[in-house]
């Protein structure tokens, strides 16, 4: 393991904790704050994989996974970026997309057939003749991919997701983003801070040079940090990298967690009023023979191994760069021990005199306009060819490390995210904003500037900006930061050097597709000359990197290529996810998501056993006899209780609050009568049920409502949606969740009711189909209906949420002597099928319509001035004769209940099986069916086919419904 510096001020790790990982097979160490990458290479690796096509060695580039060069498979999982992800003790890492290993790749001899795979062979070659295509199409996926994973791999860890609200989002936290928050938070407004590493501080944090007044930069990093992390106004989300933005100031990312964080990863969803983007620059990759050769590496990736992780890249090093951060990486790095035997810029003039001087000083050989030609060396480099950028002289430098970078380009991808055209600037080399949507702001080096000083105004003025959009400051703020603003240096010229003067057959422009010059070039040649097409069919940017590595080069290379003049450069699109994400992170936490009833933690006390039934978990079955027998039984010949609080419930009220029932409703509402349950149901413009459910009035313009289950979410909505236009007076309130219903069901129901009221509740005082509104114990208020669902004597007993307890103790009190049972969700389901009683979306789907199901008693033909929803249709629809209809069946020869959904079938599909159970009451197999209008005679024979049953056919034969009580005696009595 290399020697580490341990007692610099930059460093992220703690050099006194080991971490100890397996990689390949045998045990290395690290320490805490490395990453597997960082990790590795202290260990002396330098091939950390081959890459996709000619499975060439690839090596660390940068330390922000712009490319797939140190992809590997991490306990079990393929294609983690190591460059960003942390070691944690016991990691089992592999290489990947090898065949035997990096450094002896058996596949290495594909590197030297590049010719035979130029831009667009898979669209030309393989699939002439035909038969050959299947051959090569095994092979091609037997090759193609990076990582593999195994088909019953289960994802280790704990996802989740957050979905935080704020004023403003600033992503990047760097010195430009932490300003920019401090300047919002100062305002009073909340802010959250988004940063793809595990720390603030951004450029400024591995940098020594002097920021002002003899504080280094690295230190007013660590201030604002410190000023960051202590205002409580400000929310910092670290290692969370950016993967989307929307509209409306949506932005979405994911944050990995550490060992401290109950999540390995986090989904995070943050709507804001305000977004700052302050995401900086990357380094535009030099494009040379061999620059993806291990070995080679950017200028910040080199500089942060030493200041960040306390590894010397190598020991001597060999510089070609365009900006005045790879001279200020050179005099630091030889100040740190390596040996620099030239740095090359790509630059003639511009250069910072200081940085020139502090060059000389050292005896730093400076060649200005030279760039580096080619980097040597099997696996990895020992030498180097320079020459001059119109390559008239050259010269070759040993090396053990080549510190490669064209110039800086800023990260565009959160503004083109947001649809934000962009155009290239001449003068600074890169792609800026014409203009920027409503609320978004940009400040640092995303703009072009590169003073300290300005960097920080110009998060100050983008925090000014945001707080004025969230109305937080007045328009007098923001001129005078401008005018600060103004008073500092602006933007610095950019690098234009595209390539070095090569033919290009092994320079890289994208290190995940393997994509040259030459394959540009011969996109070019082929017709597809814009970026966005040579993207598509050289396969530039295609990778996981997107556009990491080759985003700005592409289209600056295909402008000079075509030498098109008045031309504009125009970047490729970038989509979500910018930065690789897991699938499982998208996924979140596998929570149950679902809603209690309020007596939820009663009937699991009754030994309920629970199932998701839409968005409620609901009681099923009270025992493990699953055909529900006892259950069943004693609402047949006893008492039961069942939780029906799921039912939606709503209040409506106000002048015109009968209009909207007549509209939406199928029967004429103006005929419901006080102290009467009224049944009805809504349809679609098709005329197709939707729901039913029961109305009472409360009052004068004052009306209860229920609704199924399934549509509570969607009744307030569906009222508005179909009273838009007419200006009704009316309010209508969603109180499903604040109201629970207790049914009480059976013949012994009414003594049982009997026992907790003073109130006549006879049959004569309260006959079926009966509302009132009562007062239990002197202090449970309680609107009461007598229906008759599950075809018995029945109750619900409508109350608050928070009675419930107390109501369903007084009721199981009452009918302890009579042996009251809970009965479940499939109870309840057999007892009304017994009795033909529908629901809605079981004995019906979207093409069904009110008559169909036997519910065009419901429909009141005589109110047109109401427009009811459905009419017309319903009108349509009524003599069709090919429609389906719902009959009851029962099985032939007392056979078994068919399953539901099984085929009602003779040559073809004639229908379907609703719902079908063998019934105790009756002694027989039943259920209900839609079938062809045909079949639908009492007396046809129906033919049942169950897909798990094979050949086999059951029948059985439509008869009259209901089966049971047809005469409705038992729940009218």
């Amino acid at each position: 393991m290399m020697t580490r510096f341990n007692q610099l001020p930059t460093l992220k790790i703690d050099p006194t904790k080991k971490v100890i990982f397996n990689y390949k097979g045998k045990t290395y160490s690290g320490v805490e704050g490395d990453t597997i990458a960082s990790a590795l290479y202290a260990n002396g690796v330098r091939i950390y994989a081959r890459s996709l096509k000619y499975h060439r060695p690839r090596g660390l580039y940068s330390l922000d996974g712009e490319c797939s060069n140190t992809m590997m498979e991490v306990d079990g999982i393929p294609n983690v970026r190591t460059e960003n992800t942390l070691l944690k003790q016991g990691m089992t890492v592999k290489e990947q997309n090898v065949k035997g290993s990096a450094e002896k790749d058996m596949l290495g001899f594909l590197d030297k057939l590049d010719w035979a795979m130029p831009a667009g062979f898979y669209y030309k070659m393989m699939h002439k003749p035909a038969r050959i295509w299947p051959i090569a199409m095994k092979q091609i996926r037997k090759t193609a991919g990076l990582g593999e994973i195994s088909p019953d791999f289960e994802m280790p860890g704990k996802f989740d997701e957050i979905f935080p609200r704020t004023d403003v989002v600033v992503i990047g936290g760097g010195p430009a983003g932490m300003t920019a928050a401090l300047a919002a938070a100062e305002k009073g407004l909340r802010v959250i801070i988004m940063e793809s590493r595990p720390w603030l501080g951004g450029f400024f944090d591995y940098r020594t040079a002097e920021y002002k007044d003899g504080v280094a930069l690295y230190q007013r990093g660590q201030d604002l940090a410190q000023q960051v992390e202590a205002n409580e106004n400000i929310r910092v989300l670290k290692h969370t990298a950016m993967v989307g933005a929307y509209s409306n100031c949506l932005v979405t990312g994911f944050q990995t967690g550490t060992d401290k964080d109950a999540f390995n990863e986090r989904y995070v969803e943050i709507r804001a009023n305000s977004v700052i983007v302050a995401t900086g620059c990357i380094e535009r990759p030099l494009i040379f023979d061999n620059n993806e050769r291990p070995g080679v590496m950017q200028v910040g990736c080199a500089l942060r191994m030493a200041r960040n992780y306390g590894i010397l890249p190598g020991e001597n090093g060999i510089f070609s760069v365009g900006h005045d951060l790879g001279l200020e990486a050179a005099i630091d790095l030889f100040d740190m021990g390596m040996k620099i035997g030239c740095v090359a810029d790509v630059r003639e003039d511009g250069q910072d005199p200081e940085l020139v001087l502090a060059l000389a000083k050292r005896n730093i050989l400076l060649l200005k306009g030279w760039v580096a030609t080619e980097a040597h060396g099997k696996k990895q480099v020992n030498k180097v060819s320079m020459s001059s950028i119109d390559g008239m002289i050259t010269r070759d430098f040993d090396c053990d490390v080549l510190v490669a970078s064209a110039g800086l380009t800023p990260v565009t991808g959160p503004l083109t995210m947001a649809q934000i055209k962009l155009r290239h600037d001449d003068f600074t080399g890169f792609f800026v904003a014409d203009e920027m949507p409503e609320n978004t702001f940009s400040a640092g080096r995303i703009l072009g500037i590169n003073n300290a000083l300005s960097i920080e105004c110009s998060g100050t003025l983008a925090g000014i900006k945001a707080a004025k959009a969230c109305g937080a400051c007045d328009a007098a703020e923001v001129e005078a930061a401008e005018a600060a603003m103004k008073a500092l240096p602006g933007p610095v010229r950019g690098s234009k050097l595209v390539t070095a003067p090569v033919k290009g057959r092994k320079s890289f422009i994208c290190f995940d597709e393997d994509t040259t010059i030459k394959s540009v070039k011969q996109t070019i040649d082929s017709g597809f000359d814009v970026p966005e097409l040579v993207k598509r069919y050289s396969s530039a940017g295609l990778g996981p990197g997107q556009s990491g590595i080759p985003g700005h080069n592409l289209p600056l290379y295909v402008a000079k290529y075509q030498a098109l003049a008045g031309v504009p450069v125009k970047p490729t699109t970038v989509r979500a996810p910018i930065v690789p994400t897991f699938i499982a992170t998208y996924a979140g936490t596998n929570h149950t998501m679902h809603k209690r009833t309020p007596i939820h933690n009663l009937q699991v006390a009754d030994k309920g056993i629970l199932r998701k039934i839409g968005v409620w978990e609901r009681v099923r079955y009270f025992s493990e006899d699953y055909s529900c027998k006892k259950e069943i039984e004693n609402v047949r010949n006893n008492v039961g209780m069942l939780d029906g609080s799921t039912l939606g419930k709503f209040r409506l009220h106000g002048p015109d609050a009968l209009k909207a029932l007549q509209r939406i409703y199928v029967s004429d509402m103006s005929k419901l009568k006080p102290g009467r349950v009224k049944y009805s149901a809504m349809c679609n413009d098709d005329g197709c049920v939707i729901d039913d459910g029961v109305v009472v009035m409360l009052g004068e313009n004052d009306y209860y409502i229920t609704t199924s289950t399934g549509r509570a979410g969607q009744t307030v909505e569906w009222f508005r949606y179909h009273t838009r236009y007419d200006g009704w007076d009316f309010s209508m309130v969603n109180i499903t969740d604040s109201m629970g219903v207790i049914n009480l069901s059976g013949p012994n129901a009414r003594k049982v009711f009997e026992k907790i009221t003073d109130e006549d509740v006879s049959n004569e005082a309260f006959p079926y189909s009966g509302f009132k509104e009562m007062l239990f114990k002197d202090v449970i208020p309680a609107k009461v209906m007598r229906l008759g669902f599950v075809g018995e004597l029945s109750y619900e007993f409508h109350v608050a949420s928070s009675y419930m307890t107390s109501l369903w103790q007084l009721l199981k009190e009452a009918g302890a002597e009579f042996g009251i049972q809970n009965f479940g969700v499939e109870a309840q389901n057999v007892l009304r099928m017994e009795k033909c009683h529908i629901i809605l979306g079981q004995e019906s789907e979207q093409r069904t319509n009110l008559l169909d199901v036997g519910l065009g008693f419901l429909w009141d033909r005589k109110k047109a001035d109401a427009k009811t929803v459905g009419a017309v249709a319903l009108r349509q629809a009524e003599n069709d004769p090919s429609r389906f209809k719902l009959v009851g069946f029962k099985m032939e020869n007392n056979g078994r209940a068919p399953r539901d959904g099984a085929l009602v079938v003779d040559s073809k599909v004639r229908g379907y099986i609703a719902t079908a159970r063998d019934s105790f009451s009756l002694n027989e197999a039943v259920g209900m069916a839609l079938v062809e209008s045909e079949l639908a005679k009492v007396g046809t024979r129906l033919e049942i086919y169950e897909d798990e049953c094979g050949d086999e056919r059951i029948y059985g034969k439509v008869v009259p419904m209901p089966f049971y009580d047809p005469d409705g005696t038992r729940m009218k009595s």
